[in-house]
């Protein structure tokens, strides 16, 4: 559903026309297996804009209408093996099985979902492997190449998946250190002797070096999760932080700025207690080297920018595009109430005029914050942040990275800040 048609022609790196691109105008490609014509055909959420970073010439159709004049294009070529390639999530895959019956398999992404018997592993798991949903089968592996899945599928002439097969295999690269048998589902990767010296010598040395750099410790553990839950009512332990850092960095810089906002996918992971080093942080907790900027909004805008990113990241009246725009503030705080007409549902919106003061945010006057340049821009929910005064943005000289380091440097050990949000919706209490 990717359609670059209007692309212009002296466009730098061009996607209109390159050969293995199969986008809107046929996006789907013919691939005999075993003297079986095979339909691959691909789709992705129509957001994209709203999550990436695409051109203002790369637009996305919409997934029902791309769907159906794929699948009519395919069956009038005689083909009833139909493979989706699907980056829209879990639950819209299960969706789409139960609608377009005329698929064979979905091999999907996006929630970095997993599937099958993990409890060898102590990991849960999101179904079988496959899924079976309407007689379609749907696969997912989870993320970042921790696994592979391995799956054998029967399929009779008609494109039905009739027997499977399969698992995810977990890859480690180190071998296991117990004496005991592994549990079944790891495959013990043997490294790669080119890929290995090439590590070898453009990046591990400075990686051990940031490794042996200690940036600050933690008594106990800090969770991250993107969400507010009966169990954590403030969501995340460690977005905050994050923000805190974010807002230090740009006063440091600029001087008067007076909150820091945050999108809770920007944030990659909980902190386990002991030593916190920069790879830690650069490598693991903020791996987006994406610049902080600067801005200026208006009260009423800061209101909608944060009504906008919590109705994303939970499908409150708009159809969202993940859970990773709920948002984390340093400087202000507020209260968010699901059940309160669109928007209306900030019921209390305060900023931090000085230590300790908190007064409320004037619908009129202007503040300046700071954000990453990815929500900055209004992405995901955050839209007010782009309508606002964007002639007055600066791109500060550091990453998320770098302030978190040069903020956590000087704190002794880090721990839970006060939390500066409540969240009435549904699963979380207020």
């Amino acid at each position: 559903n990717l359609d670059s048609s209007q692309e212009p022609a002296d466009t730098p790196l061009r996607l209109r026309g390159l050969p293995m691109l199969h986008d809107a105008r046929r996006p789907w490609h013919k691939r005999i297996i075993d003297g079986v014509p095979f339909a691959l055909l691909g789709i992705t959420l129509p957001q994209m804009a709203a999550i990436a970073n695409p051109d203002a010439y790369t637009h996305f159709h919409g997934i029902e209408e791309t769907l159906v004049a794929a699948i009519s294009d395919i069956k009038a070529e005689g083909i009833h093996h139909i493979i989706l390639l699907s980056h829209l999530g879990l639950e819209q895959d299960k969706r789409l099985a139960a609608r377009f019956p005329e698929f064979s398999l979905i091999i999907g992404g996006h929630t970095h979902s997993q599937l099958g018997d993990l409890a060898p592993l102590g990991l849960e798991s999101d179904g079988s492997y496959p899924l079976m949903v309407n007689d379609v089968a749907i696969l997912h592996a989870a993320h970042s190449a921790l696994c592979l899945g391995v799956c054998e599928l029967e399929f009779d002439a008609r494109g039905r998946v009739r027997r499977s097969q399969g698992q995810l295999e977990w890859l480690p690269w180190q071998p296991w250190p117990f004496d005991s048998v592994p549990p079944a589902g790891l495959h013990f990767c043997k490294p790669a002797p080119e890929l290995e010296a090439h590590l070898a010598k453009r990046y591990r040395p400075e990686l051990e070096t940031m490794t042996q750099r200690i940036v600050t410790r933690l008594a106990g553990p800090l969770h991250h999760q993107r969400l507010p839950d009966a169990n954590l009512p403030a969501g995340s332990q460690v977005a905050p932080l994050v923000a805190h850092a974010m807002l230090t960095g740009a006063r440091e810089q600029v001087g008067q700025v007076d909150f820091a906002l945050h999108n809770a996918g920007g944030v990659r992971c909980a902190l386990e207690p002991g030593p916190l080093s920069e790879a830690d942080i650069a490598g693991r907790l903020l791996p987006f080297a994406i610049p902080l900027t600067l801005y200026r909004v208006h009260g009423h805008e800061l209101a909608e920018a944060l009504e906008g990113a919590i109705d994303n990241a939970t499908n409150n009246g708009v159809t969202g595009n993940g859970s990773g725009s709920f948002p984390y503030t340093a400087g202000v705080r507020f209260s968010y109430q699901a059940d309160k007409p669109k928007g209306a549902r900030i019921t209390r919106l305060e900023w931090e005029a000085s230590p300790g003061q908190w007064q409320p945010v004037e619908a009129d006057a202007i503040y300046r914050g700071v954000s990453s340049a990815y929500t900055a821009s209004g992405k995901e929910g955050y839209t007010a942040l782009a309508r606002t005064l964007t002639q007055h943005n600066q791109e500060l000289g550091i990453t998320l990275a770098d302030a978190f380091i040069r903020w956590a440097r000087y704190l002794p050990e880090l721990s839970v800040m006060p939390p500066l949000l409540v969240y009435q919706g549904p699963g979380a209490m207020s």
